[in-house]
């Protein structure tokens, strides 16, 4: 853990975080502000599964059936395999930038790697439910379930790392003294 620990505070690990960090906001930028609204265009305002906190059965089984023909193809080729990069890299960037303000590799760096755990989760459940023929109850009750626990997990990673931030400058402001 060391190695990884120095890698990461060196000056190639500045770039890594930078590199790592562009991309989970180029990514999340595509998928929030191109992707997803033209998939949501066509189902009456009803929001793709991973926008929502949770979602009933009834709001899944609604959804895909409003889903046009262009839209589900749309998530399944561009959306989810998009959304299998995003967790990679953001779990680096969220890993990376931990280590760089706490200056050590800790317990805090599970929390992006279940962030990441429960997306996949999610996102393959999203896969089976826009392929099904017929939408289970048990399968929209799980697909919610992961995203309703990656979402609390994300806020979590969030607060961790405005945490560390606020700590980190509090040591810079006490160092500069």
């Amino acid at each position: 853990m060391d190695k990884v620990k120095n890698a990461v505070l060196s000056k190639k690990g500045t770039v890594a975080v930078t590199v790592s960090g562009a991309l989970t906001a180029a990514v999340s930028l595509v998928m929030n502000l191109v992707l997803i609204p033209k998939i949501e265009a066509t189902t009456n305002g009803i929001r793709c599964f991973d926008m929502n906190f949770a979602y009933s059965f009834e709001t899944a089984k609604e959804f895909l059936s409003l889903l046009s023909d262009a839209g589900r193809s749309l998530y399944l080729t561009v959306q989810l395999p998009l959304d299998f990069v995003y967790p990679v890299a953001y779990t680096l960037f969220f890993c990376m930038l931990i280590i760089r303000l706490t200056k050590k590799a800790n317990a805090l760096l599970v929390l992006p790697a279940l962030l990441a755990v429960f997306d996949y989760c999610e996102n393959v459940c999203t896969i089976i439910m826009l392929k099904s023929a017929e939408l289970s109850k048990p399968l929209a009750t799980a697909g919610s379930i992961f995203t309703s626990v990656k979402t609390v997990l994300m806020y979590l990673v969030f607060a961790v790392i405005i945490v560390c931030i606020v700590r980190w400058c509090i040591n810079k402001k006490r160092s500069a003294k």
